[in-house]
């Protein structure tokens, strides 16, 4: 496969992740139950592209849905006051899919953010599947035979 294929081929699937993001955030807003959930670990989270000084924290939570339980996690981001985040045992607001409860999120994650994620998700994947010329094959010439007979 050549270079290029293969940057196409990422491209599609990081745009296929995008659209799946973006219509999980939308589906938890429009068709999600609410519900309350358990924070069972609060943890400081830095990655590579986080500064230190950005304060992020991942909050893990477990609820249970007809006896059986789930878990997920939130984040918070630049937290300058830790005394506003939940302890473990806390109780948070959730929401999650009916019918597929391991799809759950934050109660208080917006539409616009899943919207936005689909349509650059959208973008990536045409951009990844879009067939380019190759780079030897010219326009058409014009037909110079019919300016000759005029």
């Amino acid at each position: 496969m050549s270079k290029s294929g293969k940057n196409r081929l990422i491209l599609a699937g990081v745009g296929v992740l995008l659209v799946l993001l973006g219509v999980r955030g939308v589906a938890l807003q429009a068709a999600g139950k609410s519900a309350q959930a358990a924070v069972t670990e609060v943890k400081r989270s830095t990655s590579q592209q986080d500064d230190a000084m950005d304060h992020n924290y991942r909050i893990a939570y477990r609820f249970a849905v007809n006896g059986k339980n789930y878990s997920g996690s939130l984040t918070r981001k630049k937290v300058y006051n830790t005394a506003t985040l939940p302890s473990v045992g806390a109780m948070v607001p959730i929401r999650y899919i009916p019918s597929v409860p391991t799809i759950n999120g934050g109660a208080n994650d917006g539409v616009v953010g899943g919207l936005v994620f689909g349509a650059l998700g959208i973008a990536l994947l045409l951009a990844g599947i879009r067939r380019r010329k190759p780079a030897h094959q010219e326009a058409p010439q014009a037909d110079t035979h019919a300016d000759a007979q005029s």
